[in-house]
């Protein structure tokens, strides 16, 4: 007896290649398993379904797999709120924070643009980023399947968008941050918060035209950069338009 399973939205897309072309996939029951392990085998990390119905009704990532059941598997639909429980993730996250990993470095740096807490490094393998997520419940954003299938991470995205700007995009619109936006907030280079300066205080580091054109300053007190807004307020309008800024 086989077990039934229809995968909605792109879903289909994040499939090992031998089950795309099914719709619904059949597979044999042969052994014991929660619905979660049998995605998985499919190849689609638990981080991309927002719902699982079983003959119609939701169930839960753990739920046991049985001959003749048939499974619907929903993607998570923007817009997307982390900070409220649900059935399959029970536990929500107290913030909207985000961990990159190196697959989408350049979307990194643009949600720090907008003001997001988003952790960084290129040299992080898997393991490194499995721990600062147990470690501060973050939303890890990659374009790694195997990265998200880790059983440690709860909350994830796997990023469908190549260009960064539109990555940017996807984020926001998935998660419904449009109106959470603080652009030039954080610092682009280690992410954190920055904090206002006087322009006489750091006068002596300014370049004449600098001096001349701008009078408002932030400084980073991680690693002591300095912030205006020149052409950081110029490419945040390029990527989500003026009528998203303050």
């Amino acid at each position: 007896m086989t077990a039934s399973y229809r995968f909605h939205g792109d879903l289909p897309n994040l499939l090992r290649r031998r089950w795309r072309e099914f719709s619904p996939v059949m597979q044999e029951v042969t052994r014991s398993a929660s619905i979660k392990d049998v995605l998985e085998s499919f190849g689609l990390p638990h981080t991309e379904v927002g719902e699982i119905l079983c003959n119609g009704l939701p169930v839960d990532f753990s739920w046991p797999v049985a001959e003749g059941q048939v499974f619907d598997i929903l993607p998570v639909l923007p817009p997307w709120d982390v900070r409220s429980p649900s059935l399959l993730r029970p536990a929500p996250l107290s913030a909207v924070r985000f961990l990159a990993d190196a697959n989408v470095g350049r979307l990194a740096r643009y949600l720090r643009l907008a003001g997001f807490d988003t952790l960084y490094d290129w040299r992080w393998d898997d393991d490194r980023i499995v721990a600062a997520v147990g470690r501060e419940n973050r939303i890890v954003l990659s374009r790694d399947l195997g990265l998200l299938k880790r059983k440690q991470i709860d909350f994830g995205r796997c990023i469908r968008a190549t260009e960064p700007a539109a990555q940017l995009r996807e984020v926001l619109g998935l998660l419904g941050l449009a109106g959470e936006m603080h652009p030039f907030s954080r610092c682009l280079e280690c992410n954190s918060p920055l904090q206002p300066v006087a322009k006489e205080a750091v006068l002596h580091r300014l370049e004449p035209l600098t001096k001349k054109y701008y009078d408002n300053f932030s400084r980073c007190p991680g690693c002591d950069r300095i912030y205006w807004p020149g052409s950081h307020r110029e490419k945040m309008e390029l990527l989500l338009g003026k009528r998203a800024l303050p």
